[in-house]
């Protein structure tokens, strides 16, 4: 059978990938059905599959060599020099991905899955970027620089600098464009160097695209088999807080087992600086973090989507997290932050502003909620059976305090802000 080659897979193709590897065909049957190369369909799953890690909170080293190793088992790890991870044929050699294996929920190894749409929108993603982003190697934007810095600070302008510079092999609009845009600026050339800039419209300025977001592997439905073959990992549940859309906002974390709550604030309603709160807990709270923060469950809010932020520890790249997201437009799956949510809001009405509140204010508020007695918890207070649970050294390390019970207050009073 002749090979029909063509330059990109489409929607279609990629379809087909998906629909062949939850069939468990082979990698090279599945190139066979939509008449490209087998090297090319092992490079699509690879490049575009996501990677869901194995729970390493309670389970062992998966070492390949495990067997014929003479160390001790204690000193067993993944930082070992002769550690190997563990293959699955099915998945490294056949299909690429775990889509539909029926042995998933018994596998303790990581798993890959393949989803067609997310794949065709992350292909389309950076085909785009590539064609509208900066085409310059660092060499030529440094050539380039060089070579128009004098004769801008000269008052040239920029169709009379490129006429006498062809060798640069640039356009008079695309060079407009990288100045508006700061790729010179470290050279000193902004907006302020064109000669024409004052009397020109301002352009839009350049946004930061978004990446497409990929829940493959972390949706709810994953979250419940995740605690159903894990059920003695608590479940902590995070959601954000704010007044205004500017800011500042509230990140709040839930835990289920015992309803308390704390928050931290953020100038920023992003992943980055969310996740950030979780770098922060680590070093704060060592391995007392994973008792708190091995399962958290979140809405599908922009702050929240970059998942390997959340799940993966920066400097190492191992997990520390297990992140899942609730259905889209569904709070109710997330029932113990948004109780809790009616405590804050109590004290945070909203419409209230929250400008010149502070970190100090926000672990007033929470040790004050925490020492509300609850009738779910049999009329103690989520302080009492937090303490109970984890102690009270972690308490204080997080900045809450219990508050005499003739004392709590749920007013706005409470903080002068």
């Amino acid at each position: 059978m002749t090979i029909m080659k063509a330059k990109h897979l489409t929607l279609d193709d990629r379809k087909a990938i998906q629909e062949g590897i939850e069939r468990r065909l082979s990698k090279t049957a599945i190139a066979k059905s939509i008449s490209k190369d087998p090297t090319t369909v092992a490079k699509e799953i690879k490049l575009h599959r996501t990677v869901k890690q194995r729970n390493r909170f309670n389970s062992p080293v998966m070492c390949a060599k495990l067997k014929e190793c003479k160390k001790p088992r204690k000193f067993c790890s993944e930082s070992c020099i002769d550690y190997v991870e563990q293959p699955c044929t099915m998945r490294d050699r056949s299909t690429g991905a775990c889509n539909h294996c029926e042995k998933i929920s018994r596998c303790r190894l990581d798993h890959y899955f393949y989803n067609a749409n997310t794949a065709h929108e992350a292909y389309l993603f950076h085909l785009s970027d590539s064609r509208k982003g900066v085409n310059l190697s660092e060499a030529e934007r440094s050539i380039i620089a060089q070579t128009i810095a004098k004769p801008l600070k000269a008052g040239q302008s920029l169709y009379q600098i490129l006429t006498n510079h062809p060798e640069l092999g640039i356009s008079v609009k695309s060079l407009y464009t990288y100045i508006e845009g700061g790729v010179f600026k470290e050279f000193g050339i902004d907006n302020f160097s064109l000669r024409r800039q004052v009397a020109m419209r301002e352009r839009k300025r350049l946004k930061k695209r978004r990446e497409p977001v990929n829940y493959e592997g972390h949706k709810f439905t994953d979250y419940l088999a995740f605690i159903k073959d894990n059920p003695f990992i608590p479940t902590t549940e995070m959601d954000t807080v704010y007044n205004q859309q500017e800011g500042p906002y509230i990140q709040t974390f839930s835990y289920q087992n015992t309803c308390f709550i704390n928050g931290f604030l953020h100038p920023e309603k992003t992943s980055e600086s969310m996740a950030s709160t979780l770098d922060y807990l680590q070093k704060l709270l060592g391995n007392d973090y994973f008792k708190l923060f091995s399962l958290i469950l979140t809405d599908r809010g922009t702050e929240f989507e970059k998942v390997s932020l959340f799940e993966l520890e920066a400097e190492t790249g191992k997990l520390r997290t297990n992140i899942f997201y609730c259905d889209p437009q569904t709070p109710s799956q997330k029932p113990h932050v948004e109780n809790n949510h009616n405590y804050v809001r109590n004290i945070l009405p909203n419409g209230r502003k929250f400008e010149g509140l502070t970190q100090h204010d926000l672990n007033l508020l929470f040790s004050h909620i925490n020492s509300v007695p609850r009738k779910v918890l049999g009329g103690r207070t989520p302080y009492d059976v937090f303490s109970f649970f984890y102690g009270e050294e972690i308490i204080h390390k997080m900045g809450i305090r219990r508050i005499d019970p003739d004392e709590v207050t749920l007013q706005p009073f409470l903080l002068k802000i």
